[in-house]
């Protein structure tokens, strides 16, 4: 039986990215990166709505003074509204700062993956993985990945999920609650070269992953040992991130991308032309439940 699948907005995003849920205000935020658009809808109307243009945002959050924090090329910022924003971190020790996936943990630290990959589709050096703490200090918590992505953490605070696009991985990290320092990585999962690539990742409330996978045209449920519990096929190829939300916590929103990235890193036999790529808003009324995501502590 099939997972029935609606469409909430098909604005034919370039990049859909970063989706973070309200359950306040029952509101999905999400937005397009390579557009420097970020998008709200409202459950309650089911209205969209563009609610920011020009500030660039990969990754997003909820910051706890209400502002949201957006994560970018231009590094850190919070925002409050159109042209309101404070710019909170731009380069660490001269280097500069271009973000990808975002995450807050419960002490209102941020992690945080940097991408610098260049205009001809390359490489140009590797990413790092941050943690910023509320004091806006930022440590290197590890570092060399191709393209920083996915972001999770497990269900008591221990385990965080990272997945390194490029390289097929989701790493795990034993969590230091009381610091937020990272040990003991492994690879989580190695997602076999006929498949996607692994972005965007969550963790729902029976401590399961799900991965959204770009050339992929799947979401994967992974158990916590890493074993696939199950694949859920959506139309469009490249899938980007996701997010649980809904009063419930039980409608799976995901994002897509409708600007063709072709790349090394496609699948055997991925052709592009016949895909139908993306750059809607997808959302899936699930049997799961997921977690409201922790915020930022940033002044």
């Amino acid at each position: 039986m099939s997972t029935p699948i609606e469409i909430i907005a098909d604005q034919n995003d370039r990049c859909g990215e970063g989706p973070i849920w309200s359950a306040e205000q029952q509101r999905l935020y999400w937005n397009d990166m390579n557009a420097s658009l970020v998008f709200q809808f409202d459950r309650r109307t089911g209205e969209t709505k563009t609610i920011s243009t020009g500030l660039m945002a990969a990754g997003m959050a909820f910051n706890n003074d209400g502002s949201l924090l957006f994560a970018g090329f231009s590094g850190i910022h919070l925002w409050r509204g159109q042209d309101d924003f404070k710019t909170i971190l731009t380069h660490h020790e001269g280097e500069e700062l271009f973000f990808n996936d975002v995450l807050a943990d419960a002490g209102g630290r941020l992690y945080a993956g940097t991408i610098y990959w260049g205009a001809d589709g390359s490489m140009t050096k590797p990413g790092k993985l941050y943690r910023i703490d509320p004091d806006l200090s930022i440590h290197v918590m590890d570092e060399g990945f191709g393209m920083a992505n996915g972001l999770g953490i497990g269900l008591d605070g221990s385990t965080l999920y990272f997945a390194d696009s490029t390289a097929r991985i989701i790493y795990s990290y034993q969590v230091d609650p009381a610091t937020g320092n990272l040990s003991n990585s492994r690879n989580f999962v190695r997602v076999p070269n006929d498949e996607g690539m692994p972005d965007g990742v969550t963790v729902d409330a029976e401590g399961f992953i799900w991965n959204a996978q770009w050339y992929g045209g799947q979401v994967v449920r992974y158990d916590p040992d890493g074993k696939v519990e199950r694949r859920i096929q959506l139309p469009a190829a490249q899938l980007a991130s996701l997010i649980f939300g809904g009063p419930e916590l039980n409608e799976l929103y995901i994002t897509s991308a409708g600007e063709d990235w072709q790349s090394p890193f496609m699948p055997p036999g991925y052709d592009p032309s016949r895909a139908l790529l993306g750059g809607a808003l997808y959302c899936i009324k699930t049997d799961f439940q997921g977690r409201l995501d922790f915020q930022t502590h940033f002044a």
